[in-house]
């Protein structure tokens, strides 16, 4: 007969599955939903200074709106041709009717 099994030699099975925290050299990330080009179009800051963080709005309204089909795809081709997301058109152009008036 042998003795007990020991298992303090083999590593847990579950710590493949654990990620290992990154080296504190490492730059860090910046968020994913913050775009600073979309701060410099929503701030009217002149240039040279910084936006104020407390300031800024980080949450966002829904609005449900109807548009008839063949609208929409005008408005997502020309959000294609400018190479941003059909919200972000849609809120850059209702932005602009806000600002003129």
């Amino acid at each position: 007969m042998t003795g007990k099994k020991s298992f303090t030699a083999q590593q847990n099975p579950a710590m493949a599955f654990i990620s290992t925290p990154a080296p504190e050299t490492a730059k860090p990330m910046k968020p994913l939903y913050v775009k600073e080009e979309a701060h410099a179009k929503t701030t009217d800051a002149p240039e040279g200074y910084k936006v104020n963080p407390l300031y800024v709005e980080t949450k966002s309204r829904r609005l449900q709106l109807l548009v008839q089909p063949s609208l929409y795809e005008a408005i997502r081709a020309k959000a294609t041709a400018e190479g941003v997301s059909v919200n972000e058109l849609v809120h850059t152009i209702l932005e602009a009717a806000i600002k003129e008036g």
